[in-house]
Formats: C-alpha cells, structure tokens, sequence
C-alpha cells in the first residue's frame, strides 16, 4: 500500500470516528436539552405550588378571623367562613394534584431488576448482586 493510500485510509478512518462523535454529541445534547425543558417545567409547577400554600395560609387565616368573630357574635360570618373553606378544600386538592405532577417529572434512579438496589448511571452491573445491566 503506498503511502498516499495510507494516508487516505487514516483520513477516512478519522472521518469516520468524526462523524460517530458528532452523533454522539448530537444525542448528548438533545438529552440535555430534554433536562433542562423538563427542569424548567418542574420549576414553574414548584413556584405555583407557593403561590397556592401562599393562598392557602391566608384562606386559614380568614377562616380563623371568621370564627373568632363568629363566636364573639360580632356579625353573621357564615356564608364568608363557608366560603372559605370551600376554597381552602379545592386548594388542598389543586395542590395534591401539583405535588404529584412534580413527583413524576423528577427524574427516578434505575433499580437492578434482581435485588431493587440503585444502580449509578451507565452502570453495568449492580454493585450488590453483580447481575449484568441491559441498557435500553
């Protein structure tokens, strides 16, 4: 093989280890750009969870005014306290349900199929039991 060949040979091989890191880097960065939409969307469900457990301390706040006056038979509080406290259940709710979207966007550990533990990322094998780990 004459020289010109081999240098040819090494320029298509360096092509070819180019083009696979540039795949890799494009998988990279579309994984990381997934994170970042899913970080940026927990973030907005975590700051309206505030606003709503802001919402909620004032509603229990009204509530307890509500009643203190009530029961000092200062006025009729009763539709005022009843609203109130519809409010402050449908908020617990809205909040249950925030709670849970923000559980499922958080990112969850692998566990070995074998013996549950929790594997480290791009693991091959779990560090308790030794069971090879299949990556998808």
């Amino acid at each position: 093989m004459s020289f010109i060949q081999r240098i040819a040979e090494g320029a298509k091989s360096v092509g070819s280890r180019a083009r696979d890191l540039g795949e890799i880097a494009g998988d990279k960065a579309r994984d990381l750009t997934r994170k970042s939409s899913d970080l940026i969307e927990v973030t907005k469900l975590k700051h309206e969870l505030r606003k709503m457990e802001k919402e909620m301390e004032n509603n229990l706040a009204g509530i307890g005014a509500l009643y203190y006056q009530n029961q000092q038979d200062r006025e009729d509080t009763g539709d005022e306290l009843s609203r109130l406290i519809e409010s402050t259940s449908q908020l617990e709710i809205e909040m249950k349900d925030l709670e849970e979207q923000i559980k499922d966007m958080q990112p969850r550990p692998a566990v070995c199929p074998d013996c549950g533990s929790e594997l480290q990322e791009n693991t091959k094998f779990c560090s308790n039991c030794g069971r090879k780990i299949e990556h998808q």
